[in-house]
């Protein structure tokens, strides 16, 4: 069924690549169907998303930072890709669950507040949406040495080319999104007297500027993205499984590698959990990247299956938030190591509640004799005076 042509706002909202559309006439309502499953899945869904991504990952990423200096580099990417997935969990996720319960877009108020604060906000938050792919690919080419050349991963896998690494690719993201800093802008609009309206978008006066922006910009951000990012992580994936499957892994010498890792099973684990955080991270991006493609391509149209559109839109929101936040269920399940190191600190937390809570008794106590030895005093003169 065809329905007509959709006109987005100029500003898109920040996501997955869909912006809600304006009520025109002749367009199905937007309600019942899948906008009671949107906002179900927004105000019951989303909360548990940033609980998992917030409270249970922090702990996470403490743990992976010192796995990075004794069991293997690639557990410094891995705390680094749970601080970026926090990052957009909470700006997106918490974004789009705010306006469901309070009415109110936070990403809106914080770019209006300053031209500041408009091209710095549209600066971060496409640094880190490019960044937190390329740092998975980073992952799984760490995942491929050490699984068909394990025993140079004591000098191909260190911290010191991780951040190496690292570093090159936020230089290099850093001037791909430059341009926000002269092309964007914050402009005000006089509507009536009392009202002023503020908008965050391209003020860059320039025809070239402007198709570039329009034409250039969505392709280079779908190629940059979502399309090459998986195309390697699928290259490097499809080597391990060739490798698997012809036999042809080499294997670990466990006594030559304690030579250099001081935890060589906590490396076979975070190995196992990369792996499938790759896999996971390739299957993510492959519907994300055929979605792109289509949007891409249907952009133009005079007609679009809106429901069609906002019932995938959902989905994949609903995909990628659960990747984003699930991913540290898979390290209290699968990983030893972090179940012994959450023991730990819950037990050291329990000890210094309970030291915590005698000390406040002992205190308690202490004013109590106190405060009664006052009162036997004050009782005592009480009755001398009498006498």
């Amino acid at each position: 069924m065809d329905y007509p042509k959709i006109y987005y706002q100029d500003n898109e909202t920040y996501g997955l690549g869909l912006s809600d559309s304006y009520q025109i006439d002749g367009y199905p309502s937007l309600e019942g169907g899948i906008y009671d499953v949107e906002a179900a899945v927004e105000t019951f869904v989303y909360p548990v998303f940033l609980f998992c991504g917030t409270v249970l990952t922090l702990p996470l990423v403490v743990l992976l930072y010192r796995c990075s200096y004794a069991v293997w580099s690639s557990c410094f990417f891995l705390a680094v890709t749970l601080i970026l997935d926090m990052v957009l969990l909470c700006v997106y996720c918490g974004n789009d669950w705010y306006i469901r319960i309070y009415k109110r877009n936070l990403s809106n108020d914080i770019i209006s507040i300053s031209n500041a604060s408009c091209k710095v906000y549209s600066f971060l938050s496409s640094f880190v949406q490019y960044l937190s792919p390329w740092v998975m690919v980073v992952i799984t080419v760490d995942v491929f040495i050490s699984m068909n050349h394990p025993n140079r991963i004591y000098w191909m896998c260190t911290r010191e080319r991780a951040k190496a690494t690292l570093l090159l690719i936020v230089v290099l993201l850093t001037f791909i999104n430059l341009h926000f800093f002269w092309t964007v802008g914050l402009t005000e609009e006089n509507i009536d007297f009392f009202q002023v309206n503020r908008l965050c978008h391209l003020t860059y006066q320039d025809m070239t500027m402007e198709v570039f922006t329009q034409k250039v910009q969505p392709y280079i951000d779908f190629l940059f993205k979502h399309l090459i990012p998986f195309l390697v992580t699928s290259v490097f994936l499809c080597l391990i499984l060739s490798s698997t499957c012809r036999n042809r892994l080499q294997k670990f010498d466990i006594q030559h590698l304690k030579n250099y890792f001081l935890e060589v099973e906590a490396l076979f684990e975070m190995r196992l959990l990369a792996l499938i955080l790759s896999i996971w991270f390739a299957i993510i991006y492959m519907f994300q990247s055929l979605y792109e493609v289509l949007r891409l391509m249907f952009q133009g149209s005079e007609t679009i299956d809106y429901i069609a559109m906002k019932k995938v839109d959902v989905t994949l929101k609903l995909l990628f938030y659960s990747f984003l936040s699930c991913k540290c269920l898979l390290f209290y399940i699968l990983s030893a190591k972090t179940r012994r190191y959450m023991m730990g600190g819950a037990i050291t937390v329990n000890r210094a509640l309970t030291k915590r809570s005698q000390e406040y008794k002992l205190a308690q106590q202490s004013q109590n004799l106190i405060q009664e030895s006052n009162d036997n005093e004050d009782s005592g003169v009480k009755l001398s005076t009498e006498v």
